[in-house]
């Protein structure tokens, strides 16, 4: 059976009249050479912004809405304070509610900008100290403001049934335009926290943390 012949390289002959070729020596431990690497500096990732509900075109959005209750809450607490016989914290409730609801909405639109003012410039990934310093603030103030939103349903609430609205003259008299503004805004808020939760989904979904903890796709496997 006849085999297939080898292809080989020869270098050229040694003399004209020679009748054979010599082999070319190959070092097989000889390394190939390596390409020279480029100077080319490979471009710059793209900056991306931090994702999250604080730096969202919602939040601002959501405190513009909720500044009116706190106004609200303030003026009135104010007009009618000590005129509530029925139960005298009410008038007090407003004030302090309002007080803590427009510093929060101060703060966090202050927080807001700074943090958008940052995510613009040459190093986004810093943190000034401005923001160090805001953000537990807010989130303390945040907490009073849900804090006085629960103590207020108590306090409202508790006297719905025994509440008189006309008679100035009764023990159980409290002024119209206080309680039933005391009321209605305690759902007003209800309204304005379901708009946030609905809102900051879509945020939540769409943040890079929330990619990062995506599995990379594996590479394929070598058998």
């Amino acid at each position: 059976m006849a085999t297939k012949p080898k292809r080989v390289t020869y270098n050229d002959a040694v003399d004209d009249n020679a009748d054979y070729l010599v082999p070319l020596q190959y070092d097989t431990n000889q390394s190939l050479p390596s390409r020279p690497k480029s100077s080319r500096k490979a471009p710059p990732p793209p900056r991306r912004r931090p994702a999250g509900f604080l730096d969202s075109i919602y939040f601002p959005i959501l405190l513009v809405l909720y500044a009116g209750v706190p106004l609200s809450q303030f003026l009135i607490g104010l007009i009618n304070i000590n005129q509530c016989t029925i139960r005298q914290f009410i008038p007090i409730y407003m004030i302090l509610s309002g007080f803590f609801g427009l510093v929060f909405v101060a703060v966090g639109l202050t927080l807001y900008m700074i943090i958008i003012k940052q995510s613009s410039s040459d190093d986004p990934t810093s943190k000034p100290m401005s923001v160090k310093i805001l953000y537990p603030i807010c989130i303390l103030l945040f907490m009073s403001v849900v804090g006085w939103w629960l103590a207020g349903q108590v306090i409202v609430f508790g006297v719905k049934i025994r509440v008189e609205l006309f008679d100035p003259t009764l023990p159980e008299y409290c002024p119209e335009n206080l309680y039933k503004a005391a009321y209605i805004l305690i759902f007003v808020d209800y309204i304005i926290a379901l708009i946030a939760i609905i809102l900051n989904i879509p945020t939540s979904m769409s943040s890079p943390s929330a990619q990062h903890n995506k599995q990379r796709p594996r590479g394929p496997t070598r058998k």
